[in-house]
């Protein structure tokens, strides 16, 4: 018995250590969508205006595809990874 109890502590502290790890790997993936949001989306309006929106993730890669096409007068589409990063971002803090 002895030694089962440190065995389950040394359990929970790695189950404690991947879950905050988790926690920290989605934290820095919103922060890049967030960037790259900001960084694309407020070239052509205010950034408040598609937040008011709420939709699910297929309606926000409909609506990021179809900005990205208007980018192109900034000199090219949005790239492919910060168009993902965005519908992530999106998805997450105006999602359905």
């Amino acid at each position: 018995m002895k030694k089962i109890v440190p065995l389950i502590l040394a359990v929970m502290m790695v189950l404690a250590m991947a879950v905050f790890s988790v926690g920290q790997e989605k934290k820095g993936d919103l922060e890049e969508g967030k960037a790259a949001f900001n960084e694309f989306c407020g070239k052509c309006h205010d950034l408040e205006r598609p937040l008011q929106r709420a939709k699910d993730r297929a309606g926000w890669e409909k609506n990021v595809d179809r900005m990205s096409n208007y980018h192109k007068r900034f000199g090219g589409p949005i790239p492919e990874e910060a168009r993902g990063a965005i519908v992530d971002y999106l998805t997450e803090i105006a999602g359905k």
